[in-house]
């Protein structure tokens, strides 16, 4: 609701922007824009053909009130104006299109070898990464059983060194539980 005054102020103090209508001066001629809507009144610009203004609105007789793209006012001749691009215009904006369009073509076709380029390298890429691959699960398999024989062997030589410890414990009980006895017998 509050956009709408504030689109009613813009339509009312820039009519410019509200009915501007791009015009275009038509054949091959050069048309003056005047001060007012007659040939009495003053030029104060000369446009050529090809030329565009924006319409502001139709004024008295056969003349257009128009914005320059300067953004000066003034009249011109409706006869000498018209909606449709001239084909001299025309022609050049086409060429500036196939201009761009040749570029971005160019461009496409060498991002296009560079893709195919980067799709033949895939095979060959997957090819190492295979080998690669290969390899790596050799070596892990290796690092798993050497592992596996590390801790069988860290297990057995624990096992080892405890039963040393215990049989030899034992053994000097025994001396040590003979010794006073023999003493006592003797």
């Amino acid at each position: 609701m509050r956009k709408l005054p504030i689109f009613l102020v813009l339509v009312l103090l820039f009519p410019n922007f509200c009915h501007s209508q791009d015009l275009y001066v038509s054949g091959y001629r050069e048309v003056m824009v005047r001060t007012g809507p007659s040939l009495r009144n003053k030029i104060i610009a000369v446009l050529k053909t090809g030329n565009s203004v924006k319409l502001i609105r139709e004024a008295e007789g056969d003349y257009y009130l128009v914005a320059l793209p300067d953004g000066r006012e003034g009249y011109i001749l409706k006869g000498y104006v018209t909606e449709q691009i001239p084909p001299e215009h025309r022609v050049q904006l086409l060429e500036d299109q196939i201009a761009k369009q040749d570029q971005e073509l160019d461009r496409l076709l060498k991002e296009n070898t560079r893709l195919q380029a980067a799709q033949e390298e895939i095979p060959r890429n997957e090819a190492e990464y295979t080998a690669q691959i290969q390899t790596l699960t050799l070596e892990r398999n290796q690092l798993r059983r050497d592992a596996s024989v590390s801790s069988f062997l860290a297990g057995a030589g624990v096992l080892l060194i405890g039963w040393l410890l215990g049989w030899t414990r034992l053994r000097l009980r025994r001396k040590s539980q003979r010794r006073p006895g023999l003493n006592l017998s003797l």
